[in-house]
């Protein structure tokens, strides 16, 4: 067999392993998110708008010192269904990481309630919404670790409006690419949307739920109304 035989050979075996690695995931989140709701039309869901706000400056130490959330109804936020809950910081950390936590003083986190005491609330505040965050995998493996440790995890469809944002930028630009570490903040300042205070949990669920219905009002204008769609484009798991 010849250099170029042997060279298109190799080429058809990575094109068909990318096609079944491709598949393989497409399968996973069919079977993650149902048939049904995959199918729904993005109009008639609720999204729960998801942030946490972390502390700890070494990794294996984040903790969750504060999670705002707000829900998005038909295609609007509901500014009378929200969660916010400040938590008391366990003894790992130190005071001078107490003073640095970010959209809270010291006097907040020492007035706030334990963590274990808020997942209850905050999973039936959720319910089987879809799960909406700005770069949320963090904010989702310290939730999942916290839940975890009383037997509970968010199982929810989550959703990335760094990666809507990304699909957004490709389809307004196709030559050009959206940066992985786009700013909540700068998102907002690029989309004009009115501007919170960052680094506070229920601000930035509110400024990122402002920004998950402006992304989507472009992607169902592209054509695109069921979920299936929007999951294959922005989720995460």
């Amino acid at each position: 067999m010849g250099d170029d035989a042997i060279i298109s050979r190799l080429l058809q075996l990575l094109r068909r392993k990318a096609t079944g690695a491709a598949a393989e995931v497409r399968h996973a989140r069919r079977k993650a998110v149902g048939p049904q709701t995959w199918m729904q039309p993005i109009r008639t869901m609720a999204f729960t708008v998801l942030d946490c706000e972390r502390a700890g400056l070494e990794p294996g130490r984040e903790e969750i010192l504060s999670i705002g959330a707000v829900k998005i109804r038909e295609n609007r936020v509901v500014m009378s269904e929200r969660f916010w809950e400040n938590f008391k910081p366990t003894e790992s950390l130190s005071p001078e990481e107490i003073v640095l936590i970010r959209g809270l003083g010291a006097d907040k986190v020492g007035r706030g309630m334990a963590l274990s005491a808020a997942l209850d609330e905050l999973l039936a505040f959720i319910g089987d919404s879809v799960v909406v965050g700005h770069q949320t995998e963090l904010d989702l493996e310290c939730l999942n670790a916290a839940l975890g440790r009383s037997g509970k995890a968010l199982r929810n469809p989550v959703l990335d409006t760094r990666l809507l944002y990304q699909w957004w930028r490709r389809t307004a630009s196709p030559a050009g690419r959206a940066p992985d570490d786009r700013k909540l903040e700068e998102l907002a300042l690029e989309m004009k949307l009115p501007r919170y205070p960052a680094h506070h949990a229920y601000y930035d669920a509110l400024t990122t739920g402002l920004l998950f219905l402006k992304l989507l009002a472009a992607f169902e204008a592209s054509g695109a109304v069921q979920f299936r769609a929007l999951y294959r484009e922005a989720g995460v798991r």
